[in-house]
């Protein structure tokens, strides 16, 4: 099982940390080191995380990766492109139409980074010589995580038989058929949706659990989304996750869903549900 990826990154952070003691300062990765005061407001990086991998029954495997914004007020869009994109050593492998998040909220306090915002399926074939790399340019900092299938970053998925844990079935439809785990579920249809009107997305949810955590964020797309109520519990019992989003642009863009029984179970990698909604925004 693998637990604390991200806490090890933190804890061994002398490659990457961003200590300073004046607003927005920057410092060069050869002279940085761990300090308590990396979080600033804005002028530090996106940190690309690799959270780990689990095998799949038709023999294939999935990569994890998340993110770490060290900035609690600053946001990003970076587009798909010199400064946001996926490579592999794995030959033939495609990776143009991967998942791969273009907006990158201020830092979560309450969970600190974004746990496998997606993921990566890759053929049986891909060995433990194998790398997929996530690079993300930001406030200068060019920075990369390789995504593995090596022994020690194999994951629980979907549910942990040492924790007891298990992530929650999401639906779509009322009627449809439901998912779990990080992999995920996407809306089969396109949401259609106009520039300052409000389109209301659905998500049905099932746990043994009296209530689970939802949250909901901007993965991809040109412009600013809002929503009513990005983090909320709501009691199993109703199973319906609801939110109110807006667009200020025309573009196509991808809402995120994340799903967990509580938020501290992110902490031990196990075990949560992405979902994703595919929205056509209009003037």
């Amino acid at each position: 099982m693998h637990i604390g990826l991200g806490t090890q990154f933190l804890c061994c952070f002398g490659l990457l940390a961003l200590l300073g003691t004046s607003h927005g300062q920057q410092i060069d990765l050869s002279n940085q080191s761990w300090s308590a005061e990396v979080i600033r407001s804005d002028g530090q990086a996106i940190i690309p995380l690799f959270d780990g991998w689990y095998p799949n029954d038709d023999g294939s495997k999935t990569i994890c990766f998340g993110h770490f914004n060290m900035n609690t007020e600053q946001s990003f869009d970076i587009p798909v492109g010199a400064d946001n994109y996926l490579e592999t050593d794995y030959p033939g492998l495609d990776l143009s139409n991967a998942n791969v998040p273009t907006h990158f909220d201020p830092l979560p306090l309450a969970y600190r980074h974004v746990f496998c915002g997606f993921t990566v399926t890759v053929p049986a074939g891909f060995n433990t010589n194998h790398r997929i790399t996530w690079h993300i340019s930001s406030n200068r900092f060019d920075l990369n995580t390789p995504g593995k299938v090596i022994p020690p970053y194999v994951m629980d998925e979907p549910a942990s038989d040492g924790r007891g844990d298990l992530a929650p079935l999401v639906k779509l439809a009322a009627n449809g058929s439901g998912i779990r785990g990080r992999t995920g579920i996407h809306a089969g249809n396109e949401i259609s949706a106009n520039v300052g009107e409000t389109v209301q997305l659905q998500a049905w949810i099932e746990h043994p659990d009296e209530e689970v955590w939802v949250g909901w964020a901007h993965h991809s797309g040109p412009g600013k989304v809002e929503f009513d109520n990005k983090e909320y519990e709501i009691q199993t019992s109703d199973g319906v996750a609801t939110v109110q989003a807006s667009f200020n642009e025309p573009g196509e863009y991808v809402v995120r869903m994340q799903t967990i029984d509580s938020i501290a179970a992110f902490e031990f990698y196990c075990c949560h549900t992405n979902a994703y909604f595919h929205i056509n925004v209009s003037n």
